[in-house]
């Protein structure tokens, strides 16, 4: 049936015109060239519907020719318009087919590929680049590319570890301190002690608790000092504290603050700690460690604890800054000190890592001092004013002294105060005898011994004088004789001598020896040395002499007591004439010696069996007189009654009387030149011209002995000068002896904030009254005391019941506190012993002590009835022990004697001291209570025109109460040595109390008793005003006498005077916190963990790749050991042993597993084994890893006693290395890791970086990447729909190729992109957790815990590595895979591009040219290879571009683009290769790969141009989709039906609308 078109053809044209599609029709023959035009349609409505088909079938045939009539194109080529070209409406249909079909999934990936990027956005953010960025700048990674030699990596390693420290946010560049100090780093060889006085150099040695370090090599048993603070420059010997080491360690320290005052090792002013063992002191360096507690002292070498020492008295510093560094003969580096005590652990991870795992991971650096030019020059200045300060010092001294010893009377008796004329010397007139010793030139024989028998009036006792009127030449029997007989020995004659001492006999004399030697012998013959007896007197000692079988024995001997005074009791040497008496008594068998006639000692014979000590006279009996047979050991000195008594055994009360007795028979003046206690003192007032007193003439004395020359010198410093000495007596029953503290102290008062009575010095500092302020230090056995007694005692804390003890909890208060509340028990009760009425104020009598003297002198004394002045007074610091608790039983024993001494040192410690006038000016108090107040000595200075020390002492007797001052000023500069004695007696036998001020003293009888307290406690407190410096208090339960205390502050004036004390006071030392000047963190990140450096190494060998390289390694070693190591030289043992030490092949092992077993598969490096490395660029490889601070910032690491410089970490057998730093952003919630590798070969690196991230997706963030990745699954779902759409329509096997791998590339993308956004959405929901739980894990190893071992904190830093680097390793796989899909989808749009035939031009060329595309390939392959073989093989051992393939091939790609190598025209063979590669490569092969190009392109346009079918892209876009609306909305059949209705009709070759 014919289609006939209803209408007109302008009917028909309205039809095609609505449609707005276009189709190409049969040009007529007769048609005008304006026919062949496009042109523009109009459209109009059909007014069909489905309704009106259905109920009229012939009217589908009318809408088929209707649609056909809208396919028609907007610009006919028709005359006749009802006639169209088959072929080219069918190219129409399949256009506007794939071009929907196109749009669709284009859209769709478009979408897609819209939404993945958006959702990678929002993970990696910009924050990322910034990050990178800054860490770019920050560790200056772009530097790495011009890294190439080993010495440029090691100065990057450096810088980076500097840069990495400022990324730290608790390192030491934001947390500065200088009281952790690095004062010697490099390593260093001393030839002496090196002065060390740098500006702002100051550590607390005194704190609670510190640690010195150091690396140590000196020669075996060298004692050499470490690190010290001299107490004076010019006095070597005396520390502050002193650091020494030698075959012992040792710690020496306290001179300046000294405290045993009585020492009785007059050479020991300063504490010494040793080791008590000797500690072993391998070959090389090692570490030695020193920790200072308060207690106790430990010294640590390598890892090990060599000794451990308790500490009588906390360790303290003095005053200055300068430091003694070093000792002769000394290699030392690292010398550092630490504010806290090194534990074992950290010990240990110093001696591993080279600083401890705390220091490494929070970037903590010592203070490093770096002496400075200046420093020197201050150094230098410093040394030589102190040289110059001595030097006008001594001058000074010099002057004075020669003053002294010019301008007074140049005369003196002696200093036995004797006239010369008394002394007489032994004549040569004595008559010759005949028979003498053989060895004797000349001789003398002493007459007339026996013929002196005579009583004596003193003792009553008959004697022989052994000094006969014949031995005198007519002076007086008894009379003074010099002794000096070396070329004229004298004997006795055996005639007139004795025959028979007797079995007990005494020998009595009065002797000044010079030197030691033999008094008198009585010998068998003249030729041997056999006495029947001998008595000699050496040094200290007497000893008798006898004969035993032929052989000279010593039958006893008796030495001067030990703790007594050599200089003072010495029997050879001395300036005194003393008295000696030896008693023999043969029948109890003993030897006593009595010295200025008190026995020092007895010794019983040494000889055992029954002898008699005499013998009788024989033909060759020869008597010795002050020498030995057979002529030696001359006694050469003076003699004076020189008596022998026979058969007589004096007593103690006649010896005694012969030395206090005896007189001189020319002069009649006592013979005794000694002094007994109480018999002389020094006037402490006298001064000389000069202004000095007696003080300054015992100090100058042993450096001047002529200073003392003056009489009245002498007569006013006896002691001083030494005029006298003190007579030997027998020591009495030991003194009972407390001390208040064991060293000086610097106690300091809080100062008042109101200056209304103070002055300002020039700098500006306030001084205040000292009155203002005061300090109360108790007995640590205060509160246990009275909490006993409040615990149920029924005596209240006066002793008596006043229900006191009910008010004062048991248990429960500090010392402080149980001493308020007693205070404010009293003031409540208004006890009378506290408490003053103001109408009785003005009746208090001397008798009422401290209320006395309170209201007598106000301001100067502490009020302690004022219980909150008296609460805030208190100091714990100042507290001190009881030793034994002797408080309490003090007051007994100084009831029972009778007598006290209390002894101490003060001296102003800072301008603070002061009181307004300049003037220091103390109040000290000793109180034996406090709550209620008994105080028993009060002492205090005054200034003003009449300065004054007074004391006032009270026996806690109702009635006493005693009132002395002695007229002096304190000094400002000095110590004042301050003594109060009570109980010693005078001449009459009158009690006294004494007053001593630096040797001057007042006295005053003073009959009262001592009472015991009514606290039952000696002392309690101690109560001061003032700052000061002050020494132990010593009380001692005797009395001393005034010349004991002059003499003893003379002895202790110059040691004092040394004595600085400390530079803090305790509460200073043991309350101040060290402080950090801290700086702003303005760092975007910061490093989580410290920066670990791995090496892979290989394994130094002599088994060469070339048996030439073997022979050469082995000839240069035998070579160096013959001219090198030949005698006189030697060599390490080393390179004697190995002579890979000196040159090696290597042999690399960093893929292999090392067998533990093996030690030439697994060599250890810095005393390391390799481990498998966890993490980073080498996972996986054998590594050595340690912290990159310890080989960047530590000099030298000791393994296995070998000293190791850590700048020969990174050798030629480092064949990789790689630096890792972890960093987190807090503002993004970025991990990020910076790897550092580099490659090194034959000394050349090749460095290269890369930056990781991790991130933390949450809040909004994850919220905007959820519904992304929702609508990346919706998308993908719409694709799938699409192709499981078109495989149902169209069937999987009637596709053609290209179609079914678009199937399948959309199956694909819909399964796995769904699929990865489903995970990684997950993962992103957990970022935030697992970027928390890495950051736990990385911050929170507890670096400085001493519970875990070294190895276990590595251990667990290195396990959170790797799980960072599980995560990073995750996270970079998923960022990949990303990109792929990212790419897959991308391809798939670029592939949906072919609908068109305008936007598939790209497409369309790779398709036309891809047969010569193959085939060019394969010729530029064979030429590239070719090139880069020739390059490789000719120019690669020589140009960096060609030293590897890769390298080869990257060259010749940047050749092909246009670039020449630097080395262009330096050869002739380099430069015809790159003329030839450019030629071949460059001008032909590049330009016939354009040409392909450029014809498949022409092709493609061509194709274009042909076809009718097209327009351009968004206009034939918008017929589609305007097709596609209209087809919806009127149900039109789809173009692909009637595709399968025109495509058959391959005979139509016009289609009108008839047939349609």
């Amino acid at each position: 049936m014919p289609i006939v078109l209803s209408g007109t053809r302008d009917a028909a044209m309205d039809v095609l015109e609505d449609s707005g599609t276009t189709a190409p029709v049969q040009k007529n023959e007769d048609s005008s060239p304006a026919s062949t035009r496009k042109t523009p349609s109009t459209t109009s409505a059909t007014g069909f519907s489905m309704k009106a088909i259905d109920k009229n079938p012939t009217w589908k045939l009318e809408l088929a020719a209707r649609i056909i009539q809208r396919l028609v194109i907007k610009k006919l080529r028709l005359d006749n318009r009802t006639r169209l070209v088959r072929t080219a409406l069918v190219e129409r249909l399949q256009l506007e087919v794939r071009l929907g079909k196109g749009i669709r999934l284009m859209l769709c990936f478009m979408a897609l590929f819209g939404l993945m990027i958006s959702a990678d956005v929002i993970e990696t953010s910009a924050a990322k680049l910034k990050l990178t960025d800054h860490y770019r700048r920050t560790f200056e990674l772009d530097k790495l590319n011009g890294i190439q030699k080993i010495a440029e990596l090691k100065s990057y390693l450096r810088n980076l570890s500097a840069a990495s420290n400022t990324m730290q946010v608790s390192s030491s560049s934001y947390f500065v301190n200088r009281d952790q100090v690095m004062i010697v780093s490099d390593p260093a060889f001393y030839e002496h002690s090196h002065y060390m006085d740098v500006k702002g150099l100051s550590f607390p040695v005194d704190a609670v608790e510190v640690s010195f370090l150091a690396w140590v090599q000196v020669d075996a048993g060298r004692r050499v000092n470490l690190l010290g603070r001299r107490l004076d420059k010019q006095v070597s010997s005396l520390s502050c504290w002193s650091w020494i080491y030698g075959p012992e360690m040792e710690f020496d320290f306290g001179a300046h603050d000294y405290g045993h005052l009585h020492d009785s090792h007059g050479s020991a002013d300063q504490e010494v700690i040793r080791t008590a063992t000797r500690a072993y002191h391998p070959p090389g360096m090692h570490l030695v460690v020193l920790v200072i507690r308060q207690d106790t002292v430990e010294f640590w070498q390598n890892e090990s604890l060599v000794g451990h020492t308790k500490l009588s008295r906390p360790v303290t510093d003095c005053i200055g800054s300068g430091l003694e560094v070093g000792g002769s003969g000394l290699l030392l580096g690292m010398l550092s000190f630490f504010p806290w005590a090194l534990g074992a652990a950290e010990i240990h991870e110093i001696y591993v890592q080279g600083n401890t795992l705390e220091f490494i991971a929070s970037g903590a650096e010592l203070f490093k001092i770096k002496e400075t030019g200046f420093d020197l020059l201050h150094e230098q200045g410093t040394l030589r004013q102190s040289s110059a300060e001595t030097h006008h010092h001594e001058s000074q001294q010099s002057r004075s002294v020669s003053h002294a010893i010019t301008n007074e009377v140049i005369y003196s008796l002696g200093e036995s105060g004797h006239a010369d004329d008394g002394e007489i010397r032994i004549s040569d007139q004595v008559p010759e005898l005949t028979t003498c010793p053989t060895k004797s030139a000349a001789c003398r024989y002493i007459e007339g011994v026996s013929e002196t028998w005579q009583m004596d009036p003193l003792s009553s006792a008959y004697f022989y004088d052994l000094l006969p009127p014949s031995l005198l030449g007519g002076a007086s029997a008894g009379s003074l004789v010099e002794v000096h007989l070396e070329r004229n020995r004298h004997a006795y004659s055996v005639a007139s001598f004795p025959s028979s001492i007797g079995p007990v006999w005494s020998l009595s004399f009065w002797a000044r020896a010079s030197t030691s030697g033999f008094l008198i012998g009585k010998f068998h013959d003249p030729e041997h040395d056999l006495p029947c007896w001998s008595v000699q007197i050496e040094g200290d000692k007497l000893k008798l002499f006898t004969s035993s079988h032929e052989h000279r024995v010593l039958l006893a001997m008796v030495s001067i007591p030990e703790g007594r005074s050599q200089r003072d009791f010495a029997f050879v040497g001395t300036t005194l004439l003393r008295h000696f008496v030896i008693v023999i008594d043969e029948l109890s068998r003993v030897m006593s010696v009595h010295l200025d006639g008190h026995q020092i000692g007895a010794d019983p014979f040494r000889v055992v069996g029954a002898f008699r000590v005499d013998c009788p006279h024989s033909n060759g009996t020869y008597i010795a007189f002050a020498h030995r047979t057979p002529g030696s050991q001359d006694f050469i000195g003076q003699l004076q009654q020189f008596r022998l008594y026979a058969n007589t055994v004096l007593n103690d009360s006649q010896i005694l009387a012969l030395a206090e007795a005896s007189e001189d028979p020319k002069t009649g003046r006592k013979l005794r030149q000694c002094f007994k206690p109480g018999e002389i003192q020094d006037d402490g007032s006298f001064r000389d011209e000069q202004f000095h007193g007696c003080t300054w003439y015992a100090e100058m004395l042993p450096i001047a002995p002529q200073i003392c020359l003056s009489d009245a010198v002498r007569a006013n410093c006896q002691i001083a000068c030494k005029v006298a000495r003190p007579c030997f007596a027998p020591l009495k029953m030991a003194a009972d002896v407390g001390m208040v503290w064991n060293r000086i102290m610097r106690l300091s008062t809080p100062l008042s904030t109101d200056s209304s009575d103070g002055r300002r010095l020039a700098g500006g500092s306030l001084i205040r009254p000292n009155h203002e302020k005061f300090k109360m230090c108790l007995a640590e056995s205060v509160a246990s005391g009275r909490r006993q007694a409040s615990a149920g005692s029924t005596q209240g804390v006066s002793g008596s019941s006043d229900g006191l003890a009910e008010h004062i909890p048991a248990l429960v208060m500090t010392d402080s506190e149980v001493i308020v509340k007693s205070c404010q028990y009293l003031e409540a009760s208004r006890d009378p012993r506290s408490y003053v009425a103001e109408s009785r104020k003005q009746s208090l009598r001397p008798a009422d002590g401290a209320l006395y003297l309170l209201h007598e002198y106000p301001g100067m004394f502490q009020n302690v009835t004022d219980c909150e002045s008296l609460r805030q007074s208190i100091d714990s610091h100042c507290a001190f022990q009881v030793e034994n608790d002797w408080t309490k039983h003090f007051d007994e024993i100084v009831e029972r004697s009778g007598q006290l001494t209390i002894s101490f040192w003060v001296r102003p410690s800072s301008p603070n001291s002061l009181n307004s006038r300049g003037e220091f000016t103390p109040s000290i108090q000793f109180l034996a209570g406090v709550a209620p107040p008994e105080v028993f000595l009060t002492v205090w200075a005054e200034g003003g025109l009449f300065p004054k020390v007074a004391a006032y002492f009270h026996t806690h007797n109702a009635s006493s109460g005693e009132y002395l001052e002695v007229g002096t000023r304190l000094s400002l500069d000095d110590w004042t040595h301050i003594s109060v004695t009570f109980g010693s007696n005078d001449a009459k036998g009158h009690s006294e109390l004494a007053l001593v001020v630096n040797g001057m003293a007042t006295v005053d009888n003073f009959p009262q008793s001592w009472v015991r307290s009514r606290s039952a406690t000696f002392l309690e407190a101690i109560s001061l005003s003032s700052e000061m410096l002050m020494s132990p208090v010593e009380f001692r339960s005797t009395a001393l006498h005034i010349s004991d205390l002059q003499s003893f502050h003379y002895n202790e004036h110059a040691r004092m005077k040394l004595r600085t004390g400390p530079s803090r006071s305790d509460s200073e030392r043991l309350q101040t916190q060290l402080t950090y000047s801290r700086k702003a963190f303005q760092e975007p990140s910061f490093l989580v963990a410290p920066p670990i450096i791995q090496q892979v190494r290989a394994q130094k060998t002599t088994e060469c790749r070339s048996d030439a390289g073997k022979f050469a390694l082995q000839q240069m070693w035998e070579q160096v050991l013959s001219t090198r190591c030949h005698w006189p030289f030697t060599c390490d043992t080393d390179l004697k042993a190995d002579p890979t030490s000196l040159l090696a092949c290597s042999h690399d092992h960093r893929t292999r597993h090392y067998d533990d077993e093996d030690d030439d598969l697994a060599p250890k490096w810095f005393g390391q084994e390799p481990s498998v490395a966890l993490s980073g660029d080498l996972e996986g490889l054998h590594v050595y890893t340690v912290f990159l601070v310890s080989i960047t910032d530590t000099p030298i690491l000791v393994r296995g006693d070998s000293a190791l410089s850590t700048q020969a970490y990174i050798d030629q057998q480092t064949t990789h290395m790689a630096v890792q730093l972890v960093l987190f952003a807090p503002e993004h919630g970025i991990i990020s890791e910076v790897n550092i590798g580099g490659h090194l070969d034959s000394g050349n690196v090749e460095a290269e970086y890369h930056v990781r991230h991790i991130s933390s997706v949450e809040g909004l963030k994850l919220m905007a990447y959820s519904i992304l990745g929702a609508l990346v699954v919706l998308i993908c779902c719409v694709v799938m729909f699409d192709t499981w759409r078109r495989i149902c329509l169209q069937g999987f096997t009637s596709l053609c190729m290209t179609a079914r791998v678009q199937l399948i590339m959309d199956i694909g993308i819909g399964l796995v992109v769904p699929a990865f956004y489903v995970v990684r959405s997950f993962q992103n929901a957990a970022s935030g957790a697992l970027v928390k739980d890495m950051l736990r894990q990385l911050l929170e190893v507890p670096w400085s815990a001493d519970s875990l071992s070294y190895a276990e904190k590595e251990g667990q830093f290195f396990h959170a590595l790797h799980d960072l680097e599980i995560s990073l390793l995750t996270e970079t796989f998923m960022h990949l895979f990303a990109f792929f899909v990212s790419w897959a989808v991308l391809l798939r749009i670029m592939q949906l591009t072919s609908a068109h035939p305008r936007i598939a031009v790209l497409i369309n060329t790779v398709v036309y040219g891809i047969d010569d595309f193959w085939h060019f390939l394969i010729l530029f392959l064979l030429l590239f290879m070719g090139f880069c073989l020739i390059a490789k093989t000719l120019f690669g051992p020589e140009h960096h571009e060609f030293e590897t393939y890769g390298e080869t091939l990257k060259a010749q790609f940047l050749m092909c683009l246009g670039s020449v190598p630097d080395d262009f025209g330096t050869e002739m063979e380099f430069t015809i290769y790159v003329v030839v590669f450019n030629f071949v490569m460059f001008f032909l092969v590049v330009n016939f790969l354009l040409a392909i190009i450029v014809e498949s392109y022409l092709r493609v346009k061509q194709d274009i141009e042909k076809t009718n079918a097209e327009q351009e892209f968004f206009t034939d876009m918008g017929a589609v989709m305007f097709t596609l609306a209209k087809r919806w909305r009127h149900a039109w059949p789809k173009a692909r039906t009637i595709l399968r209705v025109l495509e058959p009709a391959v005979a139509k070759q016009h289609v009108d609308l008839a047939l349609l």
